[in-house]
């Protein structure tokens, strides 16, 4: 018995020494060139993915339940079990399962889960990216030019909102907002979802981005009576310095949300160094309660992400954390580069 305690504290106290360290972080000489590389920010209900999409910085937006729920017909069958399956694929008959199963979402845009849209920054390619940095510890990205301007940003670990700042600015930085093709031809890949079916034939009509003193707000309506919000708003904190806050919100027929408009202006009000103390603490809490150390240093750093990620992805309440980074579309570059670090 005592030799069991005694190797449980041996546990503890070499888990206190092995909470996220700086071997641990996401390192990067450049920003992604893709979207489904990008550096991942969340809190379970909204994300962030950070990347570099030509000539402007951007931060692809979504929320964990905007959804298009409109019914499908034919997918209440008898077909629709595992024994079915199963019985199927004794017979070598797969193809009544694709029939039953598949083809009805080849034919029909919806169901589906939809992008909500992006968030810019207009910074040359050519001004030269000396570090990218994700700290699991913090669950903060920063991103540093070789001019000197940096870049501070996180997702909030509690609040429906995400914060940016950027410092010695040189020339302008404004954020601008980009909605999804929902009406026209697409001339580019969704902001932030897989490349694939026409996000026209869902037929929504086009949201419309509201400007304002120093405010962005994008309000589309979907299937049903289903909208939902983008807000963003930021102040100059003196001389080449930025500090902005973005927020989504949906609202469903029946239920109570707040906009995402009114979440974005107490935020800002609020100031980033508050909410990111706040953040900080529900992070540290997080971490505090697992810890690994082990002989490999691969497998250790990976832990730590994969951990990251059910801390950034999931939530009480909610949808599970996606299989990949940015929720599909190839390999994310934070598993493909683990070697190279």
């Amino acid at each position: 018995m005592r030799k069991y305690l005694f190797f449980c504290f041996l546990l503890w106290s070499s888990g206190i020494a092995a909470q996220p360290a700086d071997r641990h972080h996401l390192r990067f000489d450049k920003l992604a060139d893709v979207w489904d590389e990008g550096i991942p920010l969340g809190n379970g209900s909204i994300g962030a993915l950070v990347w570099q999409k030509g000539q402007h910085l951007r931060f692809s937006l979504d929320r964990a339940d905007i959804w298009d729920l409109r019914p499908m017909a034919g997918l209440h069958r008898d077909e629709f079990r595992f024994q079915w399956i199963q019985e199927q694929i004794r017979k070598d008959n797969y193809k009544d399962v694709q029939k039953y199963l598949d083809t009805p979402y080849d034919a029909e845009p919806a169901p589906t889960k939809i992008p909500a849209g992006a968030l810019e920054f207009d910074i040359s390619a050519d001004t030269e990216v000396r570090k990218v940095v994700l700290s699991l510890e913090k669950a903060r990205c920063e991103v540093e030019w070789a001019n000197g301007m940096r870049l501070t940003t996180f997702v909030h670990a509690t609040e429906a909102g995400g914060w940016f700042r950027f410092e010695n600015i040189t020339g302008t930085v404004t954020p601008v907002l980009i909605a999804p093709a929902y009406q026209g031809k697409e001339k580019e890949e969704n902001p932030n979802s897989l490349i694939g079916d026409h996000l026209g034939r869902l037929g929504y009509r086009q949201g419309i981005i509201t400007p304002g003193n120093r405010t962005l707000v994008y309000r589309q309506e979907g299937w049903g009576g289903f909208v939902y919000e983008i807000a963003v708003r930021w102040q100059h904190k003196g001389s080449g310095s930025l500090e902005g806050v973005w927020s989504i919100s949906s609202h469903y027929p029946g239920k109570k949300a707040e906009q995402s408009s009114a979440v974005a202006g107490k935020l800002l009000r609020k100031g980033m160094d508050k909410g990111y103390r706040a953040h900080l603490e529900w992070w540290q809490r997080f971490w505090s309660r697992s810890a690994v150390q082990l002989p490999d240093s691969l497998l250790e750093r990976q832990w730590y992400r994969e951990q990251y990620k059910f801390g950034s992805g999931g939530g009480r309440g909610g949808p599970p954390p996606p299989h990949k980074a940015g929720g599909g579309g190839g390999e994310p570059r934070w598993r493909a580069t683990e070697r190279g670090g």
